[in-house]
């Protein structure tokens, strides 16, 4: 009983203004400030590990999703807070990995609960924010990933520290996602810059049809 409570506690619609509060303090206070010093990054791997908890929460919707999701969101908060003693490159693979497919779910099921039946109120409006965040934070570690193989499928200014590197992979996703493109980060590699044309692709489609979708929902519930 108390299992379903807190169940339902976790999927009301204000948990959707959690994540998009969370996911602002990641992507525009933590990430900036990473590679200045080791407090900076003991703050950005707590705050993504409520964001992995209370996402976790969201996407597990019946018994085996629970467990499998637990899993998966156990594994990414302990091998996140793994790298920040470890530069071991197989651990480093295992997290970006399991880190990008877990924004990927969050991403799906926070779009799944804005489109549930019913009045869209400002927490689902902003639950679209944070699922659009998600795409630009989850694209940074699609590159980070390609970087493990490839070293060089960037073009971009030396870093001296993981955390300053993942700040300007999440800067050149965001002005991909939104198709700015300021050029002082530029993607080499095929693979990276066959995944930028699809972020940008994705930053101009997601937007408009989740818009499309809002509004005709509105519409059809105003009708009397």
């Amino acid at each position: 009983m108390h299992g379903a409570m807190l169940s339902r506690l976790w999927r009301a619609d204000w948990h959707l203004s959690v994540l998009l509060g969370l996911l602002l303090l990641v992507v525009f206070v933590l990430y900036p400030m990473s590679g200045r010093g080791p407090l900076v990054g003991i703050a950005l791997q707590s705050a993504v590990s409520l964001l992995v908890i209370s996402g976790a929460a969201l996407i597990a919707r019946s018994g085996t999703a629970i467990g499998l999701v637990a899993l998966l969101g156990v594994g990414t908060a302990v091998i996140g807070w793994a790298r920040l003693y470890s530069a071991d490159r197989l651990l480093a693979v295992l997290g970006l990995s399991t880190w990008t497919v877990f924004l990927a779910l969050l991403a799906a099921a926070i779009v799944i609960r804005v489109f549930d039946e019913g009045r869209i109120t400002f927490h689902r409006v902003r639950g679209a924010v944070a699922a659009y965040l998600l795409l630009g934070v989850m694209w940074s570690g699609f590159y980070r990933l390609v970087m493990e193989f490839d070293p060089g499928a960037f073009s971009l200014p030396s870093v001296a520290d993981e955390g300053t590197l993942m700040s300007k992979l999440v800067y050149f996703s965001f002005t991909t996602l939104t198709t700015v493109g300021y050029g002082d980060v530029t993607a080499v590699d095929t693979a990276a810059r066959s995944l930028a044309m699809l972020e940008a692709l994705t930053g101009q489609l997601f937007p408009a049809v989740l818009i499309a979708r809002l509004v005709s929902m509105e519409v059809s519930h105003r009708k009397p």
